[in-house]
Formats: C-alpha cells, sequence, structure tokens
C-alpha cells in the first residue's frame, strides 16, 4: 500500500508540474508573441520557415516540403508604413552584418547595350565571277592550272581552239574586204565580242587581216582562282564554266543575332569581330544588310558585315567573334549609329552617299536612310541612371530594389528599367539619384517580408491580403497554442 500511495504522489507532483510548465509556455506566448495568435485577417497565420508563400489557417505541416508550420508573425509589430515607402523593415547593427546586407548610392553614367556573338567569314558575294567558255572548242594551253592563284584583270587564263571563232573571224575580214556594207561589218565585230574576244583583239584583226586558230581568254575581274574546273586537251562546250574567280579585298561576315537582340542591331552600325587564327587583332565593319527571314530552328537572324581585307588576314570559312556595342539614350533607345540622314541604294546598301542623286552602280534613285543625324544630337545629353544588376529582384512580371531609407531601414520599391547591360540597369521610373540600394542580402531582405506578410516581390499586396483572400476573408477564432489548450501527460486519462 505504501507503494501505491508513493506512485501517486510521483504522478500527481508529475502532473503539476506539466500543467505548470503550459502556463508558463503560455503566459510567454502572451507576452512575447501573444500579437502572433492573431493576425490582421482576425486569425493566427501559419507559414513554412522554408516556404513562407505557405499560409494556412492552423498549424499542421507544410504542404511542400512536411515540415512544421510556424505562426506567421504580423507586420504591425515588425514593420512600419507610411505613404511614400509603404512598409518598413528595420535592422539592427548585428543583424545587418550577419545578413551581410551592403548598399551602394544609384549614379547616372553612360550605358550601352553589349551584344556578343559568333560569326563566319564568307565571300563577297558582289565580287565573284564565273569564267566560261560562249563557244565549242579545245583547251590547248591553260595559263591557270591550279587554285589559289591570285590575277589581275586583263591576265590571260586559258587558250581555246574553236572553229566557229575561226569562221567568225574570217566573215569579219570577208566583209572589210567588200567594203559595200557597214553594217554587215559592224555586225561581225559584234559577233566576234559577244563569242568573247575583247575589243584589242577585235582591233588586231582588222589591222593585221590575219586569222588566229586560237584564242586567248582573259580576266574580267583582279581576283584569286577559287575553283577550276578545265584541266588541259579537255573539250568545252559553249556555256562551260571554267574558273570561278572571288575578290577577297573585301569579304562578308554573318552574324546570328537571336530575336530578343534584334532592337540593338541597326543598319550602319559598326560591330568589331575577332578571329582565333589572328590573336590580338580586331577588324571592323559596318552593319548593311539585315535578313528580313527568321530561322525557326535557332531562332536566329542573319545580319552581314563588310570587312575591308586588304591585308588578305580573312580567310573565307573563318569562324569569327564579334560584339555589337549600342549606345543608350535617355529614354533606353538605342542611338544613332551615324548613317541616317544620308542617302542610299536599296538595290546596294552598301552606298552611302552624303547627298542625294543616282547609285553609281546600277543608277537606280537613291533613297534617304530614315533618322535623325548622329551629329544634331542636342550636347551635353544627360547621362542614364543606373543600378546595378545585384541589387535588381526580377520576378519576371515585375522587378524590386530594396531602398535604405534612413540608417538600418529598408523598403522595397518597384522599378521599370530599360534593357541590361553588362553590369546594370538603366532605370526609367521608381528610383533617383542617389538612393541606396541593396545590392547584396537582397533576397534574406525580401524572405523576411514575405514571412512577415508584407508586400515583397511575388506577392505585391502581401501575404496577408493573399490568405485574406484565400479564406473568404472570415475571421477565425485565434488557435491557442498546443501546450497550453490540452492537457498533458496523464491528466488526459484521469476521470
Amino acid at each position: 500500500m505504501k507503494r501505491i500511495f508513493t506512485k501517486r504522489i510521483l504522478l500527481i507532483a508529475l502532473a503539476v508540474v506539466v500543467v505548470a510548465g503550459g502556463a508558463v509556455l503560455f503566459l510567454k506566448n502572451s507576452s512575447d508573441g501573444g500579437a502572433d495568435s492573431t493576425a490582421e485577417a482576425g486569425g493566427q497565420i501559419w507559414t513554412c520557415s522554408m516556404h513562407p508563400q505557405v499560409r494556412l489557417p492552423k498549424p499542421g505541416k507544410c504542404p511542400i516540403c512536411s515540415m512544421p508550420l510556424i505562426p506567421a508573425k504580423p507586420a504591425a509589430k515588425h514593420a512600419s508604413t507610411n505613404e511614400d515607402s509603404g512598409s518598413m523593415l528595420e535592422l539592427s547593427e548585428h543583424a545587418r552584418a550577419m545578413a551581410s546586407v551592403e548598399t551602394v548610392p544609384v549614379q547616372r553614367r553612360k550605358m550601352s547595350r553589349e551584344i556578343r556573338t559568333v560569326g563566319k567569314v564568307q565571300y563577297n558575294e558582289t565580287a565573284l565571277a564565273n569564267i566560261t567558255t560562249r563557244v565549242e572548242g579545245y583547251v590547248e594551253r591553260l595559263f591557270v592550272d591550279y587554285t589559289g592563284i591570285e590575277v589581275k584583270a586583263g591576265d590571260h587564263l586559258v587558250e581555246i581552239y574553236s572553229p566557229d571563232l575561226l569562221v567568225a573571224q574570217q566573215e569579219l575580214l570577208v566583209a572589210l574586204e567588200g567594203q559595200r556594207n557597214a553594217t554587215l561589218v559592224e555586225s561581225a565585230k559584234r559577233k566576234l565580242l559577244l563569242w568573247g574576244l575583247t575589243q584589242a583583239q577585235v582591233d588586231d584583226l582588222v589591222r593585221d587581216k590575219k586569222v588566229s586558230d586560237r584564242i586567248t581568254l582573259f580576266s574580267p575581274i583582279h581576283g584569286t582562282v577559287t575553283e577550276k574546273m578545265v584541266v588541259q586537251k579537255a573539250m568545252v562546250k559553249a556555256g562551260e564554266m571554267l574558273y570561278r574567280l572571288a575578290n577577297l579585298d573585301s569579304v562578308w561576315v554573318y552574324l546570328d543575332i537571336y530575336e530578343s537582340e534584334l532592337p540593338w542591331v541597326q543598319y550602319g552600325q559598326m560591330v568589331e569581330t575577332k578571329s582565333e587564327a589572328i590573336p590580338g587583332q580586331t577588324f571592323s565593319g559596318r552593319v548593311w544588310f539585315i535578313s528580313p527571314v527568321l530561322n525557326e530552328e535557332t531562332r536566329t537572324v542573319k545580319v552581314l558585315l563588310n570587312i575591308n581585307n586588304t591585308e588578305r588576314k580573312l580567310k573565307p570559312g573563318m569562324y569569327v567573334s564579334a560584339m555589337i556595342r549600342a549606345e543608350l539614350q535617355s529614354d533606353g533607345n538605342p542611338a544613332p549609329t551615324g548613317v541616317e540622314g544620308h542617302w542610299s541604294c536599296s538595290m546596294h546598301p552598301l552606298v552611302v552617299l552624303p547627298q542625294s542623286g543616282e547609285c553609281p552602280t546600277c543608277t537606280m534613285k537613291l533613297v534617304q536612310i530614315p533618322g535623325t543625324l548622329a551629329s544634331a544630337k542636342p550636347e551635353g545629353e544627360p547621362l542614364l541612371l543606373a543600378v546595378p544588376v545585384t541589387a535588381v529582384l526580377d520576378s519576371g512580371v515585375r522587378k524590386l530594389v530594396y531602398v535604405e531609407k534612413i540608417k538600418g531601414q529598408f523598403s522595397p520599391v518597384e522599378i521599370v528599367t530599360g534593357p541590361r547591360t553588362d553590369d546594370s540597369y538603366p532605370v526609367l521610373s521608381g528610383l533617383s539619384e542617389g538612393d541606396r540600394v541593396a545590392v547584396r542580402g537582397s533576397f534574406l531582405l525580401d524572405s523576411q517580408f514575405q514571412i512577415r506578410g508584407l508586400p515583397s516581390l511575388f506577392y505585391k499586396e502581401g501575404q496577408a491580403a493573399v490568405a485574406e483572400h484565400q479564406h473568404g476573408g472570415a475571421s477565425s477564432p485565434p488557435t491557442p497554442p498546443a501546450n497550453s489548450a490540452k492537457p498533458q501527460g496523464h491528466d488526459e486519462h484521469k476521470p
């Protein structure tokens, strides 16, 4: 009996201790976190420390990671609100050091958008020429017998024997002897010219009156032999190609530009290119054609550069890297390239002249390039307000920065930016010069705003308003702490 009596005394003492502990916890919660038991919507909101977007009206486990939910701290106790800055979070020096929060002032400076891409060197298509025969004949001699040879305009290429040319020469001599029909003479001369003879060869025939059974074909342009389709003693037919020549004094570079970068690429823009085969040297070219067709597989557009290559350093087929730099104006749009207001040919965009007239290549009437001359820009144009990239939190819908209003007090500010540069965004609205923005610790600040139900990156109106909307705005009675509402230990089984 004594043992049973002692056991009962121990059980009663244990129950008293448990009840007293629960009372102490309840009082502690009421004094330190009592505000946690009442949310702005009228009831306690529970959240997850790992997923602050979770907002539930009662305790339990996080539906995402199954961690126990914790009471969400009300905004009224930890933040101040005013008309200008909205919610405010105050950090002590110790908290700021622990969170590694750093701020920098917003400043104005010159900005440019840089686009880096790759391209491939190609032949200048306007400087290509095919050497073909216009009569049937036999190749008697090759003066250019391998590819890669550089020839000048007027250099001999091949010597051909052609019975048709022999007969045509005799017809001209017969017409000259008669002197009865000048039209017949001119017709015979024109026939020889159309069959590939030069004017000098026809003049020699008229002067010497000596028929040649072999005719030499000459190069019409200065260039490099890139293809040779004829061999010694071969028979050739009319229209058959013998050589292909390319003038490499200038080359084309085709760049691949993504569709999202097209607004920053303009006709007349200067581009710097580099090749790994030629280290330490850059080649400048001008954008003179932008393809109107998008490649649906790569989502890129071909942009054409024309580059001076008189030193023959760039070889067709080489890969190059390129950088396009677009200076930004105060409104965030690209600055003029320098050709605006000049005149160009719609068929030959490489022709750029300072005044109207005819195209020197095709005699078409020149059209004016739209835009304002770069020289007409006002002097002393204001620099752009720049905010570091690390300061901007981007949800894809809105951009947010945390501004330090006074020492240790941070407030979220929504901003509108222009295109990103290497390390900054131009600010179009939302900030002023001299504002201090957090460039480090911004995500931690935003998470604190989310946990406390304040307006943050993903919740423009705050999570408290979202939770109130989700639960119909009804006030639910506060949920008392588990250790103060339920009987503890063996008290639950007492009669």
